[in-house]
């Protein structure tokens, strides 16, 4: 309902339901920033299209939603159950699924076979079986013990006091990462048992999990000398311009000077495909100028525009902007979406 709620009129359910999955789409990915949804984006992997349309179909029957189910809007009704939800629950401060969702799941895979082999080590028992078949994640166990700047003896003490001073800042339970640990005699919980043990609905517990967890990696990122074993965990994984393999290919062509349309044959992509990531560049690079595919007065043209029709729509704003391209406007909402963030 938050996230219906932000697109009200303006984008249809489905876009929220991909936005919840991760669909990295160019769309997708703008609504993310120009709604102010980047928080959620990527935070239900596991949700399909039947368990999302039986969510909106039960919203509905209780009058949550009303109106289209193609274009629904979120009646009074559903706007106090919405507001009640977070305030029993927290509005999940820390929680950023654009910023964080790929690097956090990889954090913690790595961070549960290390705690796992860390334990073991701790009480010198090589009989055991690892937490996952996944060769590349014990290949990585294998390189940071090479590398880190604690011996194997010290390797428990040293992670768990980096983790506990973690702990101690996280905005949930530090239970909601810690019964998911295995190590010598304990078996970690799935998101089920997990639930479960902390009598919660799973859901819920899913999203305090994700809450605690990019926490956890935000202030690894943001002070990596308190935590230089954690630090090395992400250190290879982790890019504060959040931005798609492709459209961070795009931007090493600009910035070798070459224009549009003389990327996209380079590429083997369609013009409008490398416009998608000059818009991408927009939204999440700090640095990025539009300066050289808009200028000044026609940027403070399209703000203007929508500042009056309060809207994000690029019809109604096209509509009194003729002179300018579709492109042009959504690279400037872009940035300013950024800006607002």
């Amino acid at each position: 309902m938050n996230a219906i709620k932000a697109v009200e009129g303006e984008r249809t359910s489905s876009s929220v339901y991909h936005l919840l999955k991760g669909k990295k789409s160019a769309q997708t990915i703008q609504d993310a920033h120009l709604y102010r949804l980047t928080k959620w984006f990527h935070t239900a992997p596991f949700l399909t299209s039947d368990t999302f349309e039986t969510m909106m179909n039960n919203l509905m029957r209780n009058t949550y939603i009303a109106g289209d189910l193609h274009r629904p809007f979120v009646t009074k009704e559903g706007l106090e159950r919405m507001n009640g939800c977070f305030s029993e629950t927290g509005s999940f401060p820390d929680l950023s699924g654009w910023q964080f969702s790929g690097t956090a799941s990889v954090f913690f895979s790595r961070l549960q076979l290390l705690v796992q082999v860390a334990s073991h080590l701790a009480y010198r028992d090589s009989s055991y079986y690892p937490i996952t078949r996944d060769e590349t994640l014990h290949e990585w166990v294998r390189r940071f013990l090479r590398k880190a700047p604690c011996s194997k003896e010290e390797l428990a003490s040293s992670l768990f006091m980096e983790l506990d001073y973690l702990f101690q800042l996280l905005p949930e339970q530090p239970e909601c990462i810690v019964i998911r640990f295995s190590g010598q005699g304990q078996t970690g919980k799935t998101v089920m048992q997990a639930a479960e043990w902390m009598k919660m609905e799973e859901t819920e517990y899913w999203f305090r999990f994700l809450h605690a967890l990019h926490s956890m990696v935000r202030k690894v990122t943001e002070s990596p000398h308190k935590t230089p074993l954690l630090q090395m965990i992400v250190s290879d994984i982790y890019n504060p311009v959040t931005l798609t393999s492709s459209a961070r290919q795009t931007a090493e062509y600009l910035k070798k000077g070459m224009t549009i349309d003389q990327i996209a044959p380079a590429r083997r992509l369609k013009k409008a495909t490398i416009e998608d990531h000059v818009v991408e560049l927009a939204l999440n690079d700090p640095s990025f100028s539009i300066r050289p595919f808009i200028d000044k007065e026609k940027e403070d043209a399209v703000l203007k525009v929508a500042e009056v029709l309060s809207n994000r729509q690029l019809k109604p704003i096209k509509e009194k902007l003729p002179e300018h391209s579709y492109f042009q406007i959504r690279l400037v909402l872009a940035k300013e979406s950024r800006n607002t963030i």
